[in-house]
């Protein structure tokens, strides 16, 4: 049985991830996943959408999915919460997935993608597959068994910064009391993340004085030349990139810069979007504290011939608290019992990249990250290794007879 089940969930996944589907534009995935729930006999009452798209900064076509199994019989365990995300990176959308066997294999034991430049969009269409998995279980060959209250959530805009998972609101789970979160968006099959970094996001909207760079430039005020002069300071200062500064450790990193309207017009506006990562909150703040001041001097010094200046204001974006789990919690306890009885050896590792269970175990449920088999995430790159695919599968089913 079990290894129909995976075969199922490599099919599923190879529909999954030839759906478009970047961050905003879910709504293709989750009618596919609702489709295919009902198809299975998962009630239509317990299929439910909200409408956390009504209140992200981004927009978007839908919001979260959430899909509740009540619990059956006398289970004494915890309720359980599996989650994943739906949207991918925009540089997936147009993959075009391909099932390959490595040298010397005679079976396919990875998914990779056929279309140049574009990414797989594993991260998080994998996820999403084995979750179809635990709903054909539940409402399979498990269905008639003691359960505690089980539920799925599929999350929207994870990738813009967890906004699905920030904004649900949890009742819709249906799940009380101790509840452990197991979270699908890792890599390797090995690796159970319980320690994730936290990440302050802000805006940084650079202002400079128009003029006509042709014939009076001079009167002009560059917002161009601001964000150059502060951006060169961070980096020389080493305030950009990999950040390690009296034994704190961290990151920050400008990955938008939106601004200016012709060529012959000095740059009057500028907006960089920009973040920083750091398990120390008070060393995210500092980081912060340091771009504030490179821009705002920038600003100062950067005048034109009558000594007028240009100007920088800060708002704040998607944020996120980090979290670590003691080895010994009991939702890493009932992973790693469920890892050994399939025969997979979990480690406990910290991660620097933030997920969806930032904000579960923020608002008190302790939620672990399992691996899918994921490679090269975000990137042309990108391939999915199919061992750790179905591993991850296997595993899954031993946590649901915990």
């Amino acid at each position: 049985m079990m290894e129909a089940i995976c075969e199922q969930a490599v099919r599923d996944l190879l529909d999954l991830l030839a759906i478009p589907g970047p961050s905003t534009e879910e709504a293709a995935v989750a009618d596919h996943i609702e489709r295919a729930m009902r198809e299975m006999g998962v009630p239509p009452e317990n299929i439910l959408r909200d409408r956390v798209h009504e209140v992200s900064e981004f927009g978007g076509q839908c919001g979260n999915l959430v899909v509740r199994f009540p619990a059956v019989g006398n289970h004494p365990g915890p309720a359980r919460l599996f989650t994943t995300h739906l949207d991918t990176v925009a540089i997936a959308a147009g993959c075009k997935p391909r099932l390959e066997a490595s040298s010397g294999r005679d079976q396919p034991d990875r998914v990779v993608n056929d279309a140049p430049g574009r990414a797989l969009g594993g991260d998080d269409r994998a996820g999403c597959a084995v979750l179809l998995q635990i709903a054909r279980a539940l409402s399979g060959p498990l269905a008639g068994r003691d359960r505690p209250a089980t539920a799925l959530v599929f999350t929207v805009q994870e990738e813009l910064g967890l906004i699905g998972a920030r904004e649900i609101d949890l009742s819709l789970t249906g799940l009380e009391g101790e509840i452990h979160g197991f979270n699908y968006d890792g890599g390797r099959i090995e690796d159970l993340i319980t320690r994730v970094t936290g990440t302050e996001r802000f805006n940084i909207h650079v202002t400079g004085i128009a003029s006509h760079a042709g014939s009076k430039p001079a009167e002009g005020v560059s917002a161009a030349v601001i964000a150059a002069r502060a951006l060169a300071r961070l980096a020389d200062e080493g305030w950009h990139g990999l950040i390690e500064r009296d034994g704190r450790r961290g990151s920050a990193n400008v990955g938008v810069i939106e601004g200016g309207q012709n060529t012959n017009v000095v740059m009057s506006d500028l907006l960089l979007r920009a973040e920083t990562r750091s398990h120390d909150a008070a060393f995210r703040k500092q980081v912060r504290r340091a771009y504030e001041q490179a821009f705002t001097e920038a600003a100062t010094r950067t005048v034109n011939r009558v000594g007028q200046g240009g100007g920088v204001t800060f708002s704040t974006g998607p944020c996120y608290e980090s979290f670590a789990l003691a080895d010994d919690a009991p939702v890493v306890r009932a992973a790693m019992r469920a890892a050994g009885r399939c025969g997979i050896d979990l480690q406990p590792i910290s991660d620097d990249g933030g997920m969806d269970a930032n904000w579960y175990n923020a608002r008190g449920i302790p939620t672990v990250t399992l691996g899918l088999g994921l490679r090269q995430v975000h990137t042309p790159d990108e391939w999915i290794d199919l061992n750790d695919f179905r591993a991850a599968c296997r595993l899954t089913w031993e946590l649901l007879q915990e």
